[in-house]
């Protein structure tokens, strides 16, 4: 029995029972009801430390559970978690957000059906396909990248992996954690067009762009470099020994290598802006370059290189070497051509004139910069003027010739033949009008003296007509007379002084004919 009590206190109680059953002794059954007694005491001990075993471990259980649910729910990914049949058990907060809805209880099927999950090169993904299927099937799924449509019909891309859940060698079910990395997709798309866009530029400007790390050594140049230097510029070339042999300064002094501004840069750190230099290219030419170089900055703020952009002056400064010879020539002509010459904007305001206008109408080309077109013209000229100003506004005519009459400084009437052009700009607007204006006013003054003698002929004709006829007349009737006289000597001497009349009257009709038909000759040839 002692053994038995040892080994298990039921076993030890029901032997004292049998012991109590068989014995007829008083003292021994005392004694076995004593035992009996202690032994329940124990058990009912055995029972209570049980008890409060259990109560820990159910306490432990749940607070295990709470740490579990606590740190489930600060994730930031969405988790959820399957039973072997397929079905949501547990879910995050970051999970219920991310569907917009409560899904414990849902099956992957039903999520599925959902979200329409595919892969990023369009396939559509199989109910087997499912990370969680895999995983219920023991299979372990690593950051898949799957296409998901969100409760606003909107594609996202999705990292996903998913383990199988295991006690006791056996699958209880399974755990499926994804990230959104829709955000990191469009920013590395953007990152890989903005490289390449810049990539692009890079390539296509015509100045030259040279990258060097700290050491001063080519990293990366653009063909412009290749085209600006004469000769190929690779990377790994010593920046320093490659600039040095080539490049000067523009009176063609040599360059210590450490005053390049992108070997200054590189290695001190240095902003260099607008240094000019000469480079000898493969063929012996000099070409004029402006160089700029700055540091480049890592991220941790420690400079990792420079870079430089050397730009070719050649080309501007022979052009500017142009325009400035055109210029004078224009210039030239301007203050000493004979014809007037105006500048206006597009306003009528006047901008610049030359002496010759100055001189004709008796300004300064102070006094006048301050008047427009118009201030000038003749008050009767005036509407004709300015639908002329706008019709060559609007483009009716490129160039155009009209006569106008101008008032001088003194108040006299000038009269000036305008021709007008256009200068547009790059955009193809109108930018200025130039007027050239040929002074006329003789020419109308002997127009208008040239006018009257011709009105005058024409009265004086028309009254040569007039007296022929007003001579004719008498003379019929003379002759009438003449040929009733009984004296024919006197008769006939009067006949040969109408005759002598006549003669001179038909010299006046025919010299009359005869300056109708110049006069009607000098209109056909405008000279009248």
């Amino acid at each position: 029995m002692a053994r038995a009590r040892a080994g298990d206190p039921i076993a030890a109680l029901q032997a004292e029972l049998a012991c109590l059953r068989e014995s007829s002794d008083g003292a021994t059954r005392n004694e076995a009801i004593a035992r009996l007694a202690a032994g329940i005491d124990a058990l009912e001990r055995m029972n209570r430390e049980l008890a409060a075993e259990n109560d820990e471990l159910r306490r432990r259980a749940e607070r295990r559970r709470e740490e579990r649910d606590a740190i489930l729910d600060a994730m930031v990914q969405p988790v959820l978690v399957f039973d072997t049949a397929g079905r949501v058990i547990r879910a995050n907060r970051a999970a219920t957000r991310c569907m917009g809805e409560e899904i414990v209880g849902m099956t992957q099927a039903a999520i599925a059906r959902r979200t329409a999950p595919g892969y990023p090169d369009g396939r559509e993904a199989s109910m087997d396909d499912l990370p969680a299927g895999r995983a219920l099937r023991g299979e372990r799924v690593s950051a898949e990248r799957m296409d998901v449509t969100d409760r606003r019909g909107e594609i996202r891309r999705i990292l996903i992996s998913a383990s199988p859940l295991i006690l006791g060698g056996q699958i209880f079910g399974g755990v499926v954690v994804w990230q959104e990395i829709t955000g990191q997709v469009r920013t590395i798309r953007t990152l890989d067009e903005e490289r390449a866009l810049l990539r692009v530029i890079i390539e296509s400007i015509p100045e030259a762009i040279v990258v060097a790390d700290r050491d001063a050594r080519i990293r990366m140049t653009n063909p412009a470099a290749d085209r600006i230097y004469s000769r190929a510029v690779h990377p790994g070339m010593d920046a320093e020994h490659f600039a040095a042999l080539h490049l000067c300064h523009p009176g063609l002094d040599p360059c210590p290598p450490d005053d390049l501004p992108l070997v200054r840069s590189a290695r001190h750190g240095e902003i260099i802006q607008g240094r000019e230099f000469a480079i000898l290219g493969a063929e012996g030419e000099l070409r004029d370059l402006v160089a700029d170089s700055a540091p480049i900055i890592g991220s941790d703020g420690q400079r990792i290189g420079a870079a430089g952009v050397f730009q070719d002056l050649t080309g501007r400064r022979e052009a500017e070497r142009a325009l400035r010879e055109s210029e004078e020539r224009f210039r030239g002509i301007f203050e000493r051509a004979g014809i007037s010459i105006v500048l206006a904007d597009t306003a009528g305001r006047i901008l610049r004139v030359n002496p010759a206008f100055q001189k004709m109408l008796g300004y300064s080309a102070d006094e006048l910069q301050q008047m427009t077109i118009l201030d000038l013209t003749h008050p009767e000229d005036a509407a004709a003027a300015l639908a002329h100003f706008q019709g060559t506004l609007a483009g009716r005519h490129e160039t155009d010739l009209m006569q106008k009459r101008y008032i001088a400084k003194d108040g006299r009437t000038v009269w000036g033949q305008l021709t007008t052009s256009l200068l547009r700009g790059p955009d193809g607007e109108i930018r200025f009008l130039i007027g050239m204006i040929e002074d006329i006013t003789d020419r109308k003054r002997d127009e208008e003296l040239r006018r009257q003698a011709f009105d005058q002929i024409e009265r004086n004709m028309e009254q040569f007509a007039i007296l022929g006829d007003h001579i004719r007349h008498p003379l019929q009737a003379i002759l009438a007379r003449a040929d009733l006289m009984e004296d024919e000597g006197t008769a006939e001497k009067i006949r040969e002084q109408v005759r002598r009349i006549d003669a001179l009257v038909k010299r006046l009709e025919e010299g009359w004919i005869e300056s109708r038909e110049i006069r009607e000759f000098l209109r056909r040839n405008e000279l009248a």
